[in-house]
């Protein structure tokens, strides 16, 4: 009797050491990285999406309300949290950066000409 009171400790001992160890933290949000998500911006028939990965991969996509045209861009980014800048390479090459306030679900980016589109969190 007091080798099947053993054995069942023992294997309820395991259990409990796997049921710990296999949950993990799976929230996909980084603190440190409040862009994670995606970011919409609609403007009189124009939509732009930013998609932004905790890996630091993204995209771009642009429509527009009469299906004329759409485009997806892919990107690599970079969040300076220190001075609230965003460097996003493209894969043409192409470089933008844009300095960034996060209020709640309201993203505001500003350009380098000083042009701001306001964004909201999907």
């Amino acid at each position: 009797m007091k080798t099947l009171r053993l054995i069942g400790t023992t294997l309820l001992m395991v259990v409990l050491c796997l049921n710990f160890t296999a949950c993990g933290d799976d929230d996909d949000d980084d603190p440190s990285n409040p862009l994670v998500g995606v970011w919409q911006n609609d403007d009189e028939g124009e939509h732009l999406r930013w998609t932004f990965n905790a890996d630091g991969s993204g995209s771009e996509y642009l429509y527009y309300d009469d299906d004329s045209e759409s485009f997806t861009y892919q990107f690599t980014y970079t969040y300076h949290s220190e001075t609230n800048v965003i460097e996003i390479n493209y894969s043409d090459g192409d470089t933008d950066r844009y300095n960034v306030t996060i209020n709640g679900n309201t993203l505001t980016a500003k350009n380098e000409y000083g042009t701001e589109t306001t964004f909201k969190k999907k």
